[in-house]
């Protein structure tokens, strides 16, 4: 497993420029003052600190991400909104049958 490691200033500003300053994750703009590197591919799951590795991530969305991966980080988001709709219907129909 490579070893986490802090970013040059350098590294920092190509990554950002190749995302045009957006979060690779959620897409909203990030300022550069505010970036976090995310690993695509996590350092825990064999993951480097390679630049094709690295995008650009807003503090939030790097918070949320912790060492999915993005397609696991997807499907643990389409599992999540898949219980939320399945909640909300039963609720709405539990209101009408009350």
């Amino acid at each position: 497993m490579a070893n986490r490691r802090k970013f040059t200033l350098d590294e920092k500003r190509i990554i950002y420029a190749k995302y045009n300053g957006k979060c690779a994750i959620c897409g909203q703009p990030v300022k550069f003052k505010k970036m976090t590197v995310d690993h695509k591919v996590p350092l825990s799951k064999g993951g480097t600190n390679a630049m094709e590795n690295l995008q650009l991530a807003c503090h939030c969305c790097n918070l949320m991400k912790t060492n999915f991966s993005m397609d696991d980080l997807i499907g643990k988001m389409t599992q999540v909104m898949q219980n939320y709709q399945k909640n909300r219907i039963k609720n709405i129909f539990m209101r009408e049958v009350l």
